[in-house]
């Protein structure tokens, strides 16, 4: 007995013993990887040390929080990270860099993260915005894309990687009176070998610019398709207006078009109205023959040997009586299309034109249609007739006010941009009191550099401020000024 007590003993102290050790292990070591985070989002930790962001928001300055994977000690600018730490940064710039020191753990070491990303391109402003909100861009055509805030002075204070393309970023409010920020998203380089329709999606972020929602054109067949992405029209979560292609051989074309064999290869314009799930309504070009004279991209005789963009949708709004506005670029038109039936109200513009517009008031392969707030309609012309007949210098803003009853033009207006776009480009009102205005300036085909990208304009005071890229091709789909 008395030696199975001591063996017992001796089991409970080394039992003791070892256990000790363990605790003192888990005091004195560390193990696994950081997780680090700028404003809820991860910031991804690279081996150089050196860290490029591909979101960042200082809107209400950068809260800094991590994960550990340990008992490591993690220091941000000098200061050691408890739970959370807020940094007082208003602005995001070249030169500020946040420091984090890591000491202890598998991810110890010494990170400089850039605030601006080196893929990002310097830009110039000008000016002091004088209307309301911030600026929401994009960049179009670069090595590596981003949608962009700028504050009314001109400092960016929002930005997000989006690899291609990404166009129309705003900012919008769902019924509930939440915030959304919505934008459109290549996610192919083509569409049947088509220069200028690239298919993608609409992107829906939440009020920390979490990715909630993906949107896609719905097919007869319940099928998803994906869309033009020109425009959107965000109308509350789960509901909205989109676009979208089908590559279709069109038969039995008008004789007197002399197509070959009386047939095209088209690429056919759909837009249609979903509310949770439910197509509404849809358009079709296909359904109305008139197109097929008013486009100015077909060579019927070759009708069969490629697929023509003979529409090209570009911009979309909703009219006054709640119905709505499609520019077509290649048919040189704005159509008014019922939100009821689907159906096609009038044609403005082109040859088709239904309200007897003089040679002075036409437009051509224009981009961009808005209703103002006192009922007219506002259009960037790019004007690519009218240059090519010498009869317009640049590209324009031309404003109509239409009575639809006489169907004829009440009254026409027109502003010079100072810059030929050939493509591209919109426009929008900030202030209907003021006679303020945003407008954005497109590209060239030519290569010319404009003297600013994206200008905010006064009636009465000219410009008030401007925002130009500094380098690539310092083109700007659109811009936005969102509240």
């Amino acid at each position: 007995m008395k030696r199975k007590t001591i063996a017992a003993s001796l089991l409970l102290l080394m039992t003791a013993f070892a256990l000790g050790l363990t605790g003192c292990a888990s005091d004195s070591q560390t193990s696994g990887e950081t997780e680090l985070y700028f404003n809820g989002h991860q910031v991804t930790l690279t081996e150089d040390g050196a860290i490029d962001l591909d979101l960042l928001s200082v809107e209400n300055g950068i809260t800094v929080t991590a994960s550990k994977g340990g008992s490591e000690t993690i220091t941000v600018n000098g200061t050691e990270l408890e739970e959370s730490l807020l940094l007082d940064i208003t602005a995001i710039t070249r030169d500020e860099t946040v420091e984090i020191e890591i000491t202890g753990g598998d991810s110890a070491g010494t990170y400089t993260v850039n605030l601006m990303p080196f893929a990002f391109g310097d830009y110039t402003t000008t000016g002091e915005s004088q209307t309301a909100g911030d600026f929401y861009l994009s960049t179009y055509d670069e090595e590596v894309n981003y949608i962009f805030k700028l504050d009314n002075s001109g400092n960016l204070i929002f930005y997000k990687e989006t690899g291609d393309n990404a166009l129309d970023f705003r900012k919008v409010y769902n019924s509930d009176g939440e915030v959304r920020y919505t934008y459109l998203q290549y996610l192919e380089n083509s569409f049947c070998g088509i220069s200028g329709i690239n298919p993608g999606c609409v992107v829906v972020m939440d009020e920390d610019y979490n990715v909630i929602d993906e949107l896609y054109y719905q097919t007869s067949d319940g099928e998803e398709r994906m869309i033009d992405p020109h425009g959107f029209i965000y109308l509350d979560d789960g509901h909205y207006i989109l676009t979208s292609y089908e590559d279709v051989v069109v038969e039995d074309i008008p004789e007197d078009l002399m197509a070959d064999d009386n047939s095209a290869y088209l690429a056919v314009l759909y837009v249609q109205e979903v509310q949770d799930g439910e197509v509404l309504w849809e358009f079709c070009s296909q359904d109305y023959e008139e197109f097929l004279y008013a486009t100015t991209e077909v060579t019927w005789s070759e009708s069969n040997d490629a697929c023509y963009d003979y529409m090209h949708f570009n911009s979309m709004y909703i009219d006054n009586d709640d119905n709505l506005l499609i520019s077509c670029r290649n048919i040189n038109s704005i159509l008014k299309v019922s939100r009821e039936t689907g159906e096609l109200i009038w044609i403005l513009g082109g040859e088709e034109d239904q309200f007897g517009l003089t040679e002075d008031q036409l437009f051509s392969k224009q981009h961009s249609i808005i209703v103002t707030a006192d009922g007219s309609y506002m259009i960037f012309n790019n004007a690519n007739d009218q240059v090519l007949a010498g009869s317009a210098a640049s590209s324009s803003i031309v404003r109509f006010t239409v009575d639809e009853d006489a169907m004829e033009v009440t009254s026409y207006e027109q502003y010079e941009t100072g810059f030929y776009s050939n493509y591209m480009g919109a426009i929008r009102e900030l202030d209907s009191e003021a006679g303020i205005y945003l407008w954005s300036v497109g590209g060239s085909y030519t290569g010319a550099i404009p003297d600013y990208s994206m200008v905010e304009y006064s009636e009465t005071e000219g410009i008030l401020f401007t925002f130009r890229f500094d380098e690539g091709y310092c083109r700007l789909y659109c811009a936005n000024k969102c509240e």
